[in-house]
């Protein structure tokens, strides 16, 4: 039976010991040699075979995490931000900084980076319309704090995980794994506690059921992590640290990483986190030979031996995210995140490793810092980030990595929420919605800089008869109708479909087309065909 957090945290010192990454806790909480006392039986640990005792231990571990009592008095706000890029910048480009874009610009690219969708042709004009100075800053508490932000980023972590899996679809339910990230997104949970419920899962097989009947529990979201690594120690090993760490360690599984100093007994240590039972690293060059490995954490944490499964995968959560000096875990988050709506990281996505080279490390290092002491608050991350001049600067494409951050890149928009913006003006694709998502397909851990547009997707959005009739029939076709003056026409339909208003070269070019049009009804559908197959449609500008 589980003792409760408050029996046991007089006895953390023993329980943080067991897992190791208490010693550095403990040093600190016993500066001054404390009275003898007399010996008494070691601390047991908890079996931690329910996910509701996983979490309780690992909250206790959080409680005693060094950052938890620093966060009372660490800030970090966005002109910290500012001021440290500004400064590093400008030693090395002669390239000048953006100017900040307008509100319009503004309310379209938070709106699509918070929530996926472009906001209303009402709520651009409210929004403008606004003489709050704080406005800016007031939308991105909006937005951080709706629905949709759950939603959005419960969809963008369940592509990072599905990507690349190639487990049996039968034994994994993407669905209820977004499902899950949206109710804690929603209700405001960390990433450390996300984290470390999704390392700690260990789902086991139902015989009594068929796979496709929640034989391996996947519909409790949380074990889908697991499940979309096939239950293989290896695999899990592999994404964790790709996913959790933003470093490759991958290809140390059957060799030395070629590129890094990662090592192939660095790798399997690694793994044997997660298995269920001993675990073996086959001779690299004679397969008939194995070595049993012992669980060690890459920076080089040893849990106790004797260890059950439950508990090496608690221990190697809790080193992972709670062991002081791994940087790597909230800083693999602030990258991933700053790289989504800047369009550029500090770097690569996943991909880090100790040789690899990271731009303007110092600011990046005090971000991660500031993540973690401020609890991995997912929502106090974006509010920094957005409410940044340099997240606020004009796009540019930005070529050499001494430019990086004087502007910003222009992204393409997920696969998903092109589907989702073409359905807010047409309805229901149907089916239609499927052939959207596969022709933009895009992996999210591809940098942006790498993404390109295809023949494809071009003649998907141009030929396809259901878009178009759908857009003929639509409520914003039917608005259009009414208005008499083209002008006015013009400058709805940009605001319906593009979220900003017709520069005045525009507004004469359309104009000219909409006069010289036998039929003024068929110029506006090629008016909205026109600017619905623009790249200004599928990009985030």
């Amino acid at each position: 039976m589980i003792c409760s957090a408050s029996a046991c945290l007089p006895n953390w010192r023993s329980l943080t010991l067991l897992f190791c990454l208490g010693l550095m806790l403990v040093t600190e909480n016993l500066s001054a040699a404390p009275p003898r006392r007399p010996q008494q039986p070691q601390q047991q640990l908890p079996d931690l075979k329910s996910p509701a005792d996983k979490l309780r231990f690992l909250e206790m571990i959080r409680m005693s995490f060094p950052a938890t009592r620093a966060g009372r008095s660490v800030t970090f706000t966005s002109e910290d931000l500012d001021r440290d890029l500004e400064r590093y910048v400008a030693r090395g480009t002669s390239t000048p900084f953006a100017d900040l874009i307008d509100d319009e610009t503004f309310i379209r690219r938070a709106t699509l980076d918070a929530t996926g969708l472009v906001p209303s042709a009402n709520q651009v004009k409210k929004f403008v319309a606004d003489p709050n100075p704080k406005k800016r800053a007031a939308l991105v508490d909006q937005l951080v704090e709706s629905d949709a932000f759950a939603r959005k980023w419960a969809r963008y972590w369940r592509e990072v995980v599905f990507y690349e899996s190639t487990a049996n679809r039968n034994m994994v339910n993407p669905q209820a794994f977004e499902d899950y990230l949206y109710k804690e997104f929603k209700q405001g949970t960390s990433w450390d506690r996300i984290v470390g419920e999704l390392m700690s899962a260990t789902p086991q097989r139902q015989r009594d059921k068929k796979p496709q009947d929640n034989g391996w529990q996947q519909d409790n979201g949380p074990n889908n992590f697991i499940l979309a690594c096939e239950n293989k120690p290896e695999l899990i090993a592999s994404n964790t640290a790709r996913i959790f760490m933003g470093i490759s360690i991958g290809c140390a599984e059957c060799h030395d990483h070629p590129f890094d100093n990662w090592k192939r007994e660095q790798f399997h240590e690694l793994a044997a986190f997660f298995s269920s039972g001993k675990y073996y690293m086959t001779d690299q060059y004679d397969p008939s030979k194995k070595e049993e490995m012992k669980p060690k954490f890459i920076l080089g944490e040893m849990p106790p031996p004797n260890l059950k499964p439950d508990q090496r995968r608690v221990a190697g959560a809790a080193y992972l995210i709670y062991n002081p000096d791994n940087y790597w875990f909230a800083r693999a988050y602030v990258n991933r995140m700053w790289s989504e709506l800047v369009g550029d990281g500090f770097y690569s996505v996943d991909s880090l490793g100790p040789d690899k080279d990271v731009v303007h490390v110092l600011t990046v290092n005090r971000i991660a810092a500031t993540f973690r002491y401020a609890g991995f608050d997912v929502r106090w991350l974006f509010r920094v980030l957005m409410n940044s001049r340099t997240y606020q600067r004009g796009i540019a494409t930005l070529e050499q990595p001494e430019d990086l951050f004087t502007a910003v890149r222009p992204t393409r928009l997920r696969p998903y929420e092109v589907a989702d913006n073409v359905e807010r003006l047409t309805g229901d694709l149907g089916g239609v919605r499927g052939s959207i998502e596969s022709t933009f397909d895009a992996n999210p851990s591809v940098p942006q800089a790498d993404l390109e547009g295809s023949i494809q997707q071009a003649l998907l959005m141009m030929n396809n008869g259901s878009i178009h009739s759908k857009l003929k029939n639509s409520s914003l076709r039917k608005d259009l109708d009414k208005l008499k003056r083209n002008d006015e026409l013009i400058t709805e339909a940009f605001l319906g479909i593009l979220a900003r208003r017709p520069t005045p070269p525009e507004i004469t070019r359309y104009e000219y087309f909409i006069n010289g049009a036998s039929d003024r009804s068929e110029a506006i559908e090629d008016l909205m065909w026109v600017l619905v197959n623009s790249a200004e449609f599928v990009t985030k500008r």
